[in-house]
């Protein structure tokens, strides 16, 4: 095995392990985990990883690691959203917010109705 192949392989091996804890930590919130480039730059840092998370050395990993294709739903320029187990998607997540406002608004005009009626 030739310096560079080793190297590329504990990076890859080292997103992955950073990869998991944030998807464990997503799941047990039940929440989606979402981040731009920067933000798992800083938390890579935070791991004493030296390793520099961008579109094009993201994509490279992605493209040679199974174990890495697994944890990542989908990425971008913008950033990577994580596959997490039994966090909401995003439209489930819209629809509901609707949903809930719609809710409230329904229940504030129910008790208004009775003040609004006894005045006539």
């Amino acid at each position: 095995m030739r310096l560079h192949e080793f190297t590329s392989n504990q990076m890859i091996d080292r997103y992955v392990v950073v990869l998991k804890n944030l998807v464990g930590r997503a799941s047990a919130k039940k929440s989606p985990a979402k981040m731009n480039w920067e933000g798992l730059n800083q938390i890579l840092k935070s791991n004493d990883a030296s390793l520099a998370a961008d579109y094009e050395t993201f994509k490279a990993m992605y493209d040679q690691s199974p174990a890495l294709q697994n944890l990542v739903k989908n990425f971008n320029s913008d950033g990577v959203v994580l596959d997490v187990p039994g966090a909401p998607d995003e439209k489930t997540k819209q629809s509901d917010d609707k949903k809930d406002s719609q809710d409230a608004v329904a229940k504030i005009a129910a008790s208004a109705a009775p003040k609004q009626l006894a005045k006539q």
